[in-house]
């Protein structure tokens, strides 16, 4: 599966380099490690012309606090033309109500502009899904969620 996507990401979007942080993230997003798995259809929306690409890293000590973050701390997302995010939880039994609950509160706070997004698209991961050794103690078990952002290049 990692060589499928990342043979897709070069050839819809040739010129995104590999070593990149968007094209990484973008496989990671579609990693099978991932808890819902996405449709590769999402990719190529999302890599389509006169775009320009973004990752956007938020924590906090939930899911809702990550998305108050995202929206609070980087306001050029309200000009988001497409969305891939995920959240990263801690280890254990993910509560679904919740990330239902900050999936509720994007579209609260972004109002109409997350509706235009194409693609609007998340999912989540398990901390241990990832390699942590680099992560400090007190960040271990930590909320996170990674937004990778598609803006329009011609703004």
């Amino acid at each position: 599966m990692p060589e499928k996507i990342k043979s897709l990401i070069k050839k819809l979007s040739p010129l995104l380099e590999e070593d990149s942080e968007v094209f990484r993230e973008l496989e990671t997003f579609f990693s099978a490690d991932a808890k819902i798995n996405m449709h590769h259809g999402d990719l190529s929306k999302f890599l389509k012309d006169n775009r320009t690409y973004q990752v956007v890293r938020v924590s906090g000590n939930s899911y809702k606090d990550c998305v108050y973050s995202l929206v609070d701390n980087y306001p050029e997302m309200m000009d988001a033309i497409g969305m891939l995010r995920y959240y990263k939880a801690p280890a254990g039994n993910i509560k679904w109500q919740d990330v239902e609950a900050a999936e509720i509160a994007m579209g609260n706070e972004l109002t109409m502009n997350a509706y235009g997004w194409d693609p609007d698209a998340w999912t989540i991961f398990e901390n241990n899904a990832f390699d942590e050794t680099s992560v400090p103690e007190d960040k271990k078990g930590d909320y996170s969620l990674v937004a990778i952002v598609a803006l329009d290049s011609l703004l």
